[in-house]
């Protein structure tokens, strides 16, 4: 099949995603004690702020029923969670509460939310492309909006980033009710999610395991020496304790998940990351303009991505 590609890094210790439920623990973080690169300045509202007749904000239950789906104001982006066996396991359960989280972190931003319709365990091996591939042949009958695929990746990639997406063409015929502005409705858009992620690993040196009590090998955003300490199951970078990102065991990858469905909606592709130079002139901010909170409750992605996805909707 055609696939048109969209690869980008998503670094270790990047600062993305919240969702609108955590603005007290946002408020609480930026109260204390800032990182050097935060700054003052005028943020983005959520979209819903900004649309006119804004949809009533009503998320899905992470278990929901079909019948629950169907009462919902909001559209709904429904997934099938795709898991690559040759590279971890991640059970059902596992998936649909991440899956659930995300569409948490999705819904204040573009009243939108995000559902899993289906799990599959793929054991047949390949490039994400194949699996993606014999998903789509064998449902051409039922497809999903997107595919989230639990994988390394190819060469490791999301392994080492967390994460990258792309989108892929459906069968003759199909017409996503999503029409991203750079492919068109034909596709079906494709998350690679490295399940296992460590958010702000320490220690590690590209390893498995961890090798040392301090940072290596670039960790802890370049800072030799940074102490590890153990947070959330590993060892994680003692700056970073205070993260969204570091809150629970979960929310870098849910956000992740986030971040990866959105790209096709985001017609800059790299340059649509929260805070680059095209971002912050776009937003209005001012040029060196960088906020760790705003960042991450935009799961590190420049707002207006958001809207683009809102009105790529078109059912």
């Amino acid at each position: 099949m055609e696939q048109i590609q969209r690869r980008h890094t998503l670094s270790k210790n990047a600062y993305r995603g919240a969702l609108g439920a955590a603005l007290v623990v946002i408020a609480a973080l930026a109260c204390g004690s800032a990182p050097a690169e935060t700054q003052t300045a005028p943020t983005a509202a959520p979209l819903v702020a900004t649309i006119e007749n804004p949809i009533e904000l009503v998320p899905i239950p992470i278990f929901a029923t079909a019948t629950q789906v169907a009462e919902l104001p909001a559209p709904v982006f429904t997934v099938a969670v795709i898991v690559d066996m040759h590279s971890e396991p991640v059970t059902r359960e596992q998936a649909q509460t991440v899956i659930g989280e995300a569409s948490k972190f999705l819904l204040p931003l573009a009243s939108i939310n995000l559902l899993m319709t289906d799990f599959v365990e793929d054991s047949d091996g390949g490039s994400t492309n194949d699996m993606a591939s014999r998903y789509i042949n064998s449902h051409a009958a039922v497809l999903p909006n997107g595919l989230v695929i639990f994988s390394f990746g190819e060469g490791g990639q999301a392994k080492l980033s967390g994460g990258y997406s792309y989108a892929i063409s459906g069968p003759v015929g199909f017409k996503n009710a999503f029409v991203s502005p750079m492919t068109g409705a034909g596709q079906i858009y494709v998350a690679v999610v490295h399940f296992g992620h460590k958010y702000a690993a320490c220690g590690y040196g590209n390893s498995d395991s961890a090798q040392s009590s301090t940072s290596l090998d670039g960790e802890c955003r370049k800072q030799p020496g940074t102490a590890c300490v153990q947070h959330n199951g590993y060892s994680m970078c003692s700056d970073s304790l205070g993260h969204l990102y570091a809150s629970t065991p979960t929310y870098f990858i849910s956000s992740t998940i986030v971040h990866e469905l959105m790209h096709p909606f985001s017609p800059g592709a790299d340059t649509d990351h929260y805070s680059t130079p095209e971002c912050n002139t776009r937003m209005g901010y001012p040029e060196q303009f960088h906020d760790l909170q705003e960042d991450q409750y935009h799961n590190g992605l420049c707002p207006y991505v958001y809207e683009e996805f809102y009105r790529s909707f078109q059912p």
